[in-house]
């Protein structure tokens, strides 16, 4: 049944390789809660059953960002139980969500002297210093998804209009703007790449991938950041993080509108993107010392 879910997940929803791992996860853990308290096989969601489940988890004391993560992971479930005709109603509504007041502190936001040195350290790298400065060059500087930016090919780039067409979330088209620094990162290292004798079509290549047809995956992005994240002695650099700093940085220091950074990050929702308003700890206590 679950391997089902994650074809679901793939085929129908389109999700990505993180959502998909996160909902099954969620999921096996909650059958796994289920068979143990009703000595019987998950077949279909109970509304009441869901509930003590989420009450089981809060006496646990889990976050209640983590609880509603497990909800939307079930309501998904859901979808796929009613596609499998195995369900016939949704039995997990808005009003089961915990509401969440967010914080507009954060304390995790990374800055532009990080930021630099990341770049710096990608430029040294004696093995593979112009795809590195690249990569991290266009996920700081193009706000894309982990999935996004392992799946650009050659034939998206578009360097003389300064333009990269980005396929995102829900097969959603977007055309990324080239600023300086991204076009001569993507320049020299396709000027490098010209040198190599591969027939893959994405931008990014790694040795396991350098001889097919396919992108590189997830791993690839966490394995390139994991390095830089050691050598700038960071507690933590994910795409997700560069992708926050693209946003943060273009609403507080570029000047964009709201619209533009959503346009460019390919948010269906505005306000996701004034999310990336959040201003840093350091700046609110400044203010507040003013006081």
């Amino acid at each position: 049944m679950l391997e089902g879910f994650k074809e679901f997940m793939e085929n129908e929803l389109r999700l990505s390789e993180n959502s998909i791992n996160s909902y099954y996860s969620d999921v096996k853990l909650y059958e796994k809660y289920y068979k143990e308290s009703y000595a019987e096989e998950l077949k279909e969601l109970v509304y009441a059953d869901v509930k003590m489940y989420k009450q089981y988890l809060l006496n646990k004391s889990t976050s209640p960002k983590t609880i509603n993560r497990k909800l939307t992971s079930f309501r998904t479930y859901n979808e796929f139980l009613i596609q499998e005709k195995l369900q016939t109603e949704m039995v997990i509504k808005d009003r089961d969500f915990i509401k969440i007041q967010k914080n507009k502190l954060n304390n995790n936001m990374i800055s532009v002297q990080d930021v630099n040195k990341i770049k710096h350290y990608a430029a040294k790298d004696l093995k593979a210093s112009k795809r590195d400065f690249c990569f991290v060059s266009i996920l700081c500087y193009g706000g894309l998804r982990a999935s996004e930016i392992t799946n650009i090919k050659i034939g998206d780039i578009r360097l003389n209009e300064r333009e990269l067409y980005i396929v995102g979330k829900g097969e959603k088209f977007r055309t990324v703007v080239i600023n300086n620094i991204m076009y001569f990162a993507i320049k020299d290292y396709l000027e490098e790449r010209q040198q190599i004798n591969t027939k893959n079509p994405y931008l990014f290549i790694s040795q396991k991938s350098i001889n097919t047809k396919k992108p590189v995956n997830r791993n690839f992005c966490n394995r390139i950041l994991n390095k830089y994240k050691d050598l700038c002695k960071l507690e933590e650099l994910h795409p997700h993080l560069l992708r926050h700093f693209y946003g943060s940085n273009a609403l507080h220091n570029a000047g964009y509108t709201i619209e533009q950074v959503a346009s460019q990050m390919g948010h269906s929702n505005i306000n996701t993107t004034k999310e990336y308003l959040d201003t840093e700890k350091e700046d609110m206590m400044a203010l507040a010392n003013k006081l």
